[in-house]
């Protein structure tokens, strides 16, 4: 399968699990959708649930990537750590928005499958996020809130858009595909980030 046919599978893929629910969404719709073969579909992915791990994982991995260089290059800067990530992050999930809302609307589903496949990614999520803001306490900043609490808030800031992007949409005109939501949405979150933060050094984004 030509890389821009699997991709597009899996862009199909991902809008009718989100709508439809994994359950509820055959191979046969998917390849119907992306406009190629069933027998195409299950060689090179095993199967619908071999599917669904390589559409988290194609979100994930780059996801936690992100996270990981924020983390690296965050060592050697002296603005906030945690807000660097933040704003990385959003144009992240900017960019691939579709995926984004499929993703953290499948977390928010109780089943097995999604847990395994999930789990791993998440523990990790939490992790680099709790580095970050050990490395931004080093760098003099003291936090407000306990750290479940603070990341709490946080991750809810960075995927509610994403993962109500309809709602987002028609309740309150808000594109989110368009680069001015993220530049707009970016200083968002950081005055809130100020706001349970204090700073002895530099602001949080220079």
């Amino acid at each position: 399968m030509q890389r821009e046919t699997k991709s597009e599978v899996m862009t199909t893929a991902v809008d009718l699990f989100f709508t439809k629910g994994f359950h509820g969404t055959s191979i046969r719709d998917i390849s119907a959708s992306a406009g190629v073969n069933v027998g195409t579909v299950s060689y090179y992915f095993s199967g619908k649930k071999g599917l669904l791990e390589e559409c988290l994982v194609a979100f994930f991995e780059p996801y936690l990537s992100v996270l990981e260089k924020s983390l690296t290059e965050g060592k050697s800067q002296s603005i906030s750590a945690v807000m660097s990530a933040a704003s990385e992050v959003i144009r992240f999930q900017q960019q691939h928005h579709r995926f984004a809302r499929f993703a953290w609307r499948e977390i928010t589903l109780d089943h097995q499958l999604i847990r395994e496949l999930t789990a791993c990614y998440l523990r990790k999520e939490q992790y680099l996020w709790k580095m970050l803001i050990a490395e931004d306490i080093e760098k003099g900043y003291s936090f407000k809130l306990s750290p479940a609490f603070f990341l709490i808030q946080l991750n809810a800031m960075i995927t509610t858009p994403f993962l109500q992007s309809q709602t987002v949409r028609e309740l309150w005109h808000v594109n989110i595909a368009d680069p001015y939501f993220t530049k707009q949405y970016i200083g968002t979150v950081e005055t809130w980030f100020n706001s349970v933060t204090t700073c002895y050094g530099l602001s949080a984004i220079s």
